[in-house]
């Protein structure tokens, strides 16, 4: 399902500026992509980039502590800011994405992992996926001050 030309891979310098170019339209400025470059160098952060044809078409960040509490005291990482252009959707890209962040996360020693998402309109397709994925809630609810659902999978 995936094309077969694409690729998964860790983030490099050079990514910062094409994923900006890329994401434009959605208010995802350099500084976003740079920040998430210097944290994966500091090891606060795992991204993960999907090229396509040598265009960078989308990308996830898996963070090793997360800021939300019940993941934060479990020690579950969070896979945080998936995102994948339009065009590309529904291709496996964002499946592919988040099964690289689980294999990460497993060959690490955890035995979770997390995400997120916001409970709105716009973004639907990502919690069917996420489900579909085996995600499951965590079971303490929404967070009132962001109306997210937190997800949780085994990976190890």
């Amino acid at each position: 399902m995936t094309p077969p030309s694409l690729v998964i891979r860790r983030m490099v310098s050079v990514d910062s500026e094409a994923l900006a170019e890329t994401f434009e339209d959605w208010h995802k400025p350099l500084s976003q992509f740079e920040n998430y470059y210097l944290e994966q160098l500091l090891e606060k952060r795992l991204v993960m980039v999907a090229r396509l044809d040598d265009q960078a078409i989308g990308y996830t960040t898996l963070v090793w502590e997360s800021p939300y509490m019940h993941f934060w005291r479990r020690r579950i990482p969070e896979v945080v800011d998936l995102n994948v252009w339009p065009t590309y959707q529904r291709q496996g890209i964002g499946t592919a994405l988040i099964a690289r962040c689980e294999a990460e996360a497993k060959q690490r020693g955890f035995s979770h992992l997390g995400l997120s998402v916001v409970q709105e309109d716009d973004y639907a397709k990502a919690e069917r996926l996420y489900r579909a994925l085996g995600y499951e809630p965590d079971g303490f609810g929404l967070t009132v001050e962001d109306n997210e659902l937190h997800l949780v999978k085994r990976v190890g």
